[in-house]
């Protein structure tokens, strides 16, 4: 933090057109010269939150974000209507330097910025929904172009809207991409730092993963604001968060105050719910910006008098109980505004110590003020509390007389009492609360220990079940000696994988003919004999297999076994591919088809018969019909002349025949992997 330079350049105000403008409104992005300042100010910080040049304390970031946009042009933004020379329908002139404080330019800031008169409003043919300005912000912030966030932000866009689809709010896409001022424009705006993605990660967490670990701290900042700056009014210092330090306590207690009365407010201090104490710090909060800006403003504007602000602007969005409350403010004493903070700062240590990181830190979620605003005060507005809000028009009437420390004296008792009435009347005790949270944790207690005792039940039920379930298969398995096909309680073997070169035809079994069609192939007889005999030879597989069919098991096999002998047909592929690089050993052709038509039946031999899918029926068809064909194509070629034409055309169509074997077995793997 620092305070910043003055600049050479050639500033001027953004109302009125004055030179070396000593003012800057933050949420506006724009440089204002002392009269319209003082306009600025008497709006009210909702509307225009004024900042000195020259004599307040900066952060680097927000500096350098204002002075970015008010040199590209923020300000046209604003006055887009004025600029437009299509436009008609504006007849008003922008004041010069030397006009009229009182009406014009008053009259001109007012239109401009508290009605919004002459930004751009989308036509009906470009009506554009609150949706969809939003997700153009939540789209907007990943890039460097400020220009474009601030007139969404201006046409009514969100800065805390969440995408759902995504996961994430605008100041959380900025934190990933590192846009710096992006970020501090969101947060100016409106935004809460302190809200979390769809993955419960707050933007300073994306920020730092992202490794933008500077941009993460300044995060982490924005996240604790308000009490920085209580604490800073009092101490003039700040905790150091990067030391996980985000509250200091130690150098409080001094300033702390046992009278009575004090000790009474104190007590009524710590029975507010969380959102009324956000409340109160929001408002407290501006106060101290205001009494703050209002020292800067008497010691360097030329006419001070002209422009002061007693007290806290009234807010149309705040309830007028509220207001009349923010107005009663500016009635403390140093010392009395003082013992109020410091008790303030410490009930929020208090409750961040005893919400221990919980899902919801109160006092985490009471550091956006601007978040804070946006909840409404339970607080009935009907009680008669207070006199008449103070109106924007009561500003010119008022005096540096008319608030004299005498009458500060006077009424300091009543108006202490009158601030803490409405926000504590009707509110149970603490320990009445502690009472019904003790409550309620014993009754969740019993309804998870009930729960525990159904699942204990139910695992119990199980493990019954699961005996008598393999005491049924023992004794069935043991009656009839011979389950599906298997003896005893034996694991069925894993049908090997026949390589032609090391497969040993015995006895006198017969070796399977090319041209053998595959139903003659399939025998539908099982007997305990074959079962018992070693299953290491194609038929027999086979046969196997094929009986298990017939039982009718219509399971499908395993992915794993059909990508294994899958492979083993590429692999038989292969060879044959490689072989047929040297037209010389035509030889090799025919034991290559062979080999990959014993791949191809071991693949096709653990389907079943009829499959259910189409695709499934299909691709073992084509590898059985190419198989076959292949095997004809293979001793046709080994059988050519030495005409060179004619070996072309067999070497083609054994091409043919393996492009068509492997592209069935692609669409058969294919359909157990999706």
């Amino acid at each position: 933090m620092a305070r910043p330079k003055h600049r050479t350049s050639t500033d001027l105000c953004a109302d009125c057109g004055t030179l070396e403008p000593g003012w800057a409104s933050i949420n506006r992005a724009i440089l204002l010269c002392d009269d319209c300042c003082g306009i600025h100010r008497s709006l009210g910080r909702h509307v225009s939150h004024i900042k000195s040049l020259h004599k307040s304390v900066w952060n680097a970031y927000l500096l350098n974000m204002v002075h970015t946009l008010s040199d590209n042009g923020a300000n046209s933004i604003w006055e887009h209507s004025l600029l437009d020379p299509s436009n008609s329908k504006i007849n008003r002139r922008k004041p010069q330097p030397k006009d009229p404080l009182h009406p014009v330019k008053a009259d001109f800031i007012k239109a401009k910025h508290q009605h919004l008169a002459f930004i751009l409003r989308p036509s009906k043919e470009e009506c554009c929904t609150e949706e969809e300005l939003d997700r153009q912000l939540h789209s907007s912030v990943r890039t460097s172009n400020l220009e474009t966030s601030l007139r969404l932000l201006a046409q009514g866009a969100n800065p805390n809207y969440f995408y759902k689809e995504k996961g994430t709010t605008p100041l959380h896409v900025a934190a990933r991409a590192g846009q710096v001022l992006q970020v501090e424009l969101l947060v100016v705006n409106g935004a809460n730092p302190s809200v979390v993605d769809l993955n419960g990660q707050t933007a300073a967490d994306i920020a730092k993963m992202a490794g933008h670990m500077d941009l993460s701290e300044r995060i982490i900042e924005c996240m604790y604001e308000v009490t920085d700056r209580l604490t800073y009014h009092i101490c003039s210092r700040k905790p150091n968060h990067r030391r996980d330090q985000h509250l200091i306590s130690s150098d409080l207690s001094s300033f702390l105050n046992k009278n009575e009365l004090v000790l009474e407010g104190r007590n009524r201090l710590q029975s507010l719910p969380n959102h009324l104490l956000e409340e109160l710090a929001m408002d407290i909060y501006d106060e101290v910006d205001r009494r703050e800006t209002e020292a800067i403003w008497f010691s360097t504007a030329s006419f001070p008098e002209k422009c002061t602000v007693p007290f806290l602007p009234v807010n149309p969005q705040l309830s007028s109980t509220r207001n009349q409350g923010r107005q009663k403010l500016a009635r403390f004493t140093l010392k009395e505004f003082t013992t109020l903070i410091v008790d303030l700062l410490i009930e929020a240590g208090r409750r961040h110590t005893l919400a221990n990181n919980a899902l919801q830190n109160p006092a985490v979620s009471m550091l956006r003020k601007e978040q804070l605003g946006k909840h409404g005060s339970q607080v009935s507005d009907d009680e008669p509390l207070y006199d008449s809000v103070a109106s924007d028009d009561d500003y010119a009437a008022l005096t540096s007389t008319d608030n004299t420390s005498s009458d500060i004296s006077n009424q300091l008792k009543t108006n202490n009492e009158e601030t803490f009435i409405p926000i504590v009347k009707g509110l149970p005790s603490m320990v009445e609360v502690l009472k019904k949270q003790l409550t309620l944790s014993e009754s969740t207690v019993r309804d998870l220990r009930e729960q525990v005792h159904t699942l204990q039940t139910a695992i119990e039920q199980l493990i019954q079940e699961n005996n008598e379930l393999k005491h049924v298969l023992q004794s069935k398995g043991s009656n009839d000696g011979n389950m599906n096909g298997h003896v005893g309680e034996q694991e069925p073997e894993l049908e090997p994988v026949h390589d032609i070169k090391t497969s040993i035809i015995r006895g006198n079994q017969r070796p399977a003919s090319m041209y053998e069609t595959r139903e003659g192939l399939r025998k539908p007889a099982w007997s305990t004999t074959i079962c018992q005999t070693k299953r290491d030879t194609e038929v027999l597989s086979r046969n196997n297999t094929q009986s298990l069919w017939e039982c009718g098991l219509p399971n499908l096999p395993p992915s794993e076994e059909v990508t294994r002998r899958t492979e083993q047909v590429t692999r038989r592929i292969q060879e044959l591919w490689m072989a047929m690089q040297d037209p010389s050993q035509r030889e090799a052709f025919v034991p290559c088809a062979e080999r990959i038509r014993v791949a191809v039946a071991e693949l096709t031999a653990i389907f079943p018969q009829n499959p259910i899918e189409e695709n499934i029926r299909s691709a073992l068809r084509q590898l059985n019909g190419n198989t076959g064909r292949l095997q004809a194509e293979c001793s046709g070629l080994q059988r050519c002349t030495s005409d060179a034409e004619h070996m072309d055309r067999c070497l083609q169509q054994v091409r043919s025949c393996a492009y068509d074997i492997a592209k069935a077995t692609k669409l058969l793997v294919t359909q157990f992997q999706m």
